[in-house]
């Protein structure tokens, strides 16, 4: 089946993305039944985005569909944006056991201590609830993030999507890292372009700037495979945020190995009958 479909319920929506204004209820009641019937319908990836959400209606929502229908959920009480993605693909998600490994091959590297690879606590998609800055009440399930032990929010929050989402994906970066108020360092969005049955991908670095303002560091190529090998570098500081080791120099660089990425993400292609460009 394709991942992509190619069929849309909506006018304004994309291939795989309904749009939907929660003005045109008029009850709590109704809106949170329209969005449970939408996710249990659908059988294949798909992405709804509701616009002009009360932030009761957004919990409302959330509390109904959180352990019942899988899905990885964002709301933005800025822009008053629900958004809920349901049936993750094998290319959305090979970020995950590429990162996951990430920190042992660090520490094989001898990059980083076993006591700093007992500090890490990564997730895929946990709720974060931003409880104070200018998104106060938002909240978000990203796709993969590294955690420092006993902290509420992450230093590094990572997105994987397709191009028609790029938009959505650009607001989420900047949903966490203005809207993590200092916690989240790093924002990874890896997008990905399908042309037929061949997909390429790119993976973009944001940090923040002076003014604590987003501001893109590094952007890479996956596919095409780029004629010489590649990386994603970070700074040590920006990894463990607080819980920095101490003696530990936090100017070190330390790097994502984009050739394992392109690894899974090439075998994840297959599962699909894609192929990398």
């Amino acid at each position: 089946m394709s991942d992509v479909p190619f069929a849309t319920p909506a006018a304004r929506s994309g291939s795989f993305m309904t749009v939907t204004s929660a003005n045109h209820f008029d009850k709590e009641a109704d809106f949170t039944d329209h969005v449970v019937s939408s996710l249990h319908r659908n059988r294949e990836y798909h992405e709804f985005i509701f616009n002009d959400v009360p932030p009761s209606w957004a919990d409302a929502v959330y509390q109904h569909i959180d352990e019942i229908i899988p899905s990885r959920k964002s709301y933005n009480s800025e822009s008053r944006e629900l958004r809920s993605r349901v049936k993750p693909t094998e290319i959305l998600d090979c970020i995950q056991p590429w990162l996951f490994k990430q920190p042992l091959i660090w520490l094989l590297n001898g990059d980083i201590t076993l006591q700093e690879v007992e500090l890490f606590d990564p997730g895929v998609g946990t709720t974060l609830f931003f409880i104070s800055g200018p998104y106060s009440g938002s909240w978000k399930e990203p796709d993969f993030f590294f955690r420092p032990n006993n902290h509420i929010l992450p230093t590094i929050a990572v997105e994987s999507g397709w191009s028609e989402s790029k938009e959505l994906l650009r607001k989420g970066m900047d949903l966490s890292l203005v809207g993590g108020n200092g916690s989240i360092n790093v924002v990874i969005i890896v997008q990905w372009t399908r042309l037929q049955e061949r997909v390429s991908g790119t993976v973009d670095l944001f940090v923040k700037d002076k003014n604590g303002m987003p501001t893109l560091q590094q952007s890479e190529p996956i596919f095409p495979r780029p004629a010489a090998p590649n990386n994603l570098s970070i700074k040590r500081r920006d990894l463990f945020g607080p819980a920095l080791v101490p003696g530990r120099n936090g100017n070190d660089t330390l790097y994502l190995d984009l050739g394992r990425l392109r690894n899974y993400a090439t075998r994840g292609l297959g599962f699909m009958n894609l192929v990398p460009s």
